[in-house]
């Protein structure tokens, strides 16, 4: 018996893929079509896996693909993880933190700065350095509610496609909105296959020759009168294209008698529009995201001030070590440092960097020990601030 962990690429990579995923993330039997399954994973670009195996028989899989990040205002090299899987027999063996590392170490080596995943359990990825984003929003509401918006002029007009239709608009779009939205990641390489099978439809607000929101969604449902509207992307730009938005959606009150939108974590829909009443929920996962490379992180629009911190991280050790984190001119750079004012894991600098922790939060977690003096610094360097992730993978 020989235990192998690195790479696999093309056709070993799809199989190993195939038997480990199916197996692990979905209901079985029966597998998926695997030749239907293999064709929708071959359209994926930018992808990176990594495996233990045992002779020739994978054990543990994990599957990256390449993704732009915005954190407080730069963008950055990143990655997306998902297809992580390990089989029963080799469960509790240290295989998953074994081939996650060894696709990090890839990452970083490729230039990644920071990476994203869902995770099966928070607990298990934070062990690894990852910290949890702020949930996505899911308003649900009758449609009757927004009925006032029928009445309301808002200028601007609906354009209505499939979404395979206007998939390079809607991706300029995403990468627009990625220049001013704090922790948003896209794929670097967009799915227009996927797009092209047109299960969801796209509407743009237009105003004149700008572009100001969009909502992607669909109908779903058996029965005319009573389907559901549902929501997956509500973006806007201005408060005119949001509520031509929802003057569409209000359109539909004898079609659907259900409306819900997935919303960012910075919404609050009470606030829209009276007796509007949503009910609100939360998808089951949050996103999670670490600081990959601790030394390329420079360049993110920070506040004043300067602090440096010994940096603990088992799974990257290429991150550990004594750093200096400093604002010039309101940039952020690091470099190293010879003296440490304090001690932070990598979960403790990427809670910082993402803005969901404040620094008091660090020796309560067990994430760090910076003295009530550092922690002022470090609240000035990094204040508070909510991330979207956008990306669902």
């Amino acid at each position: 018996m020989t235990i192998t962990m690195g790479p696999l690429q093309g056709q070993a990579m799809l199989d190993a893929l195939f038997s480990l995923d199916q197996y692990s993330l979905h209901a079985s039997p029966p597998f998926q079509d695997k030749e239907e399954w293999m064709a929708m994973v071959r359209e994926r670009k930018g992808v990176t896996c990594h495996a233990v195996l045992e002779d020739d028989m994978p054990l543990s899989i994990a599957v990256s693909t390449a993704m732009t990040q915005n954190m407080r205002g730069q963008l950055y090299p990143a990655s997306g993880i998902w297809g992580v899987a390990t089989f029963p027999a080799a469960r509790r063996k240290g295989y998953c933190r074994q081939t996650i590392a060894s696709l990090l170490t890839a990452e970083r080596t490729s230039g990644k700065v920071f990476s994203n995943l869902y995770p099966f359990r928070e607990s298990f990825y934070e062990n690894m350095g990852y910290v949890s984003f702020p949930l996505a929003k899911i308003a649900k509401f009758a449609p009757p509610a927004l009925a006032p918006l029928l009445n309301l002029e808002t200028g601007g007009e609906i354009d209505l496609h499939p979404i395979g239709a206007s998939y390079d608009l809607y991706r300029e779009y995403l990468t627009e909105m990625r220049l001013y939205t704090h922790g948003m990641a896209i794929f670097d390489f967009g799915d227009q296959a996927s797009a092209n099978r047109n299960t969801l439809w796209l509407a743009q607000a237009w105003f004149g020759d700008a572009l100001e929101g969009l909502l992607l969604y669909r109908i779903q449902g058996d029965e005319p009168t009573k389907f559901n509207f549902v929501g997956m992307r509500f973006y806007y730009q201005t408060s005119r294209a949001r509520y031509l938005l929802l003057n569409w959606i209000a359109r539909h009150i004898d079609q659907a008698d259900r409306a819900e939108l997935w919303l960012a974590p910075t919404e609050y829909p009470e606030t829209w529009l009276a007796d509007i009443q949503p009910n609100m929920e939360s998808p089951a996962r949050a996103g999670m995201s670490r600081v990959l490379d601790v030394e390329k992180i420079g360049g993110m629009q920070v506040g004043e001030g300067r602090f440096t911190a010994h940096i603990v991280d088992k799974l990257c050790p290429w991150n550990e070590g004594i750093w200096q984190f400093e604002s010039h001119a309101g940039v952020l750079q690091v470099a190293k440092g010879s003296s440490a004012d304090c001690e932070l894991t990598i979960q403790g600098l990427t809670g910082l960097v993402a803005g969901t922790l404040d620094p008091q939060d660090l020796s309560l977690r067990g994430w760090g020990n910076p003295s009530p003096a550092v922690q002022a610094i470090q609240r000035a360097i990094f204040p508070h601030v909510i991330p979207h992730m956008h990306e669902v993978f």
